[in-house]
């Protein structure tokens, strides 16, 4: 049951993570807009409803004429594109969202995933390890490891990859039973490629 669960999350973690710290600058009108296409979305993919993610689409252009900079609205569209297999579409609009708000802790990640699937896996790898890099540049002694540095340590085939899995292990262990186990099928799956491709939808 938790593995299934897993399986069917792990879009949503990463986009919940990429919506993390929203910027109270966005226009409320815009906010509300984009979170009704965020509910169509999910429920759009979920039941494989071409109606609700039409209407979706037609939020987030709501949403974008309200604020032209609001990013979440681009990571909805995105998330419509990989889900209709429009890969092309995805990045170039994630990368316009990562445009937007740089400072966004997940977004560098699901771009990497992005150019894995447009580009090769050489690009994919270079791009998992800038962002590594800047995730180590970052963290100091002592500090939660976030789960996205190590995703990018494993994706990258990084030396620092084992370490950095066991101490992300054991961090989530403290936490308790379940965060443990999500995090050892996080791990496994980022290992296998199987996260990858959940998140893909391939």
């Amino acid at each position: 049951m938790l593995r299934k669960l897993f399986f069917v999350i792990s879009l949503t973690i990463l986009l919940t993570a990429c919506q993390e710290g929203r910027d109270n600058d966005i226009a409320s009108d815009s906010i509300e807009l984009q979170r009704k296409a965020n509910e169509e979305t999910a429920l759009g993919i979920a039941e494989g409803n071409n109606e609700r993610l039409e209407k979706a689409k037609i939020l987030i252009e709501q949403s974008l004429e309200a604020d032209p900079g609001n990013h979440f609205a681009l990571i909805n569209r995105a998330q419509i594109a990989i889900y209709q297999g429009n890969y092309e579409l995805a990045l170039s609009t994630v990368e316009q969202a990562y445009d937007i708000a740089p400072s966004n802790d997940s977004l560098p990640l699901f771009r990497c995933m992005l150019i894995e699937e447009v580009e090769s896996n050489e690009s994919a790898r270079e791009c998992y390890s800038t962002v590594e890099a800047s995730y180590a540049e970052l963290h100091e002694a002592g500090e939660e490891i976030p789960a996205n540095w190590m995703s990018a340590a494993i994706l990258a085939d990084s030396h620092a990859a084992p370490e950095l899995a066991e101490a992300y292990l054991e961090q989530e262990k403290a936490k308790g039973k379940m965060e443990a186990e999500i995090a050892e099928m996080t791990i496994e799956s980022l290992q296998d490629g199987s996260y990858v491709d959940q998140v893909l939808m391939r």
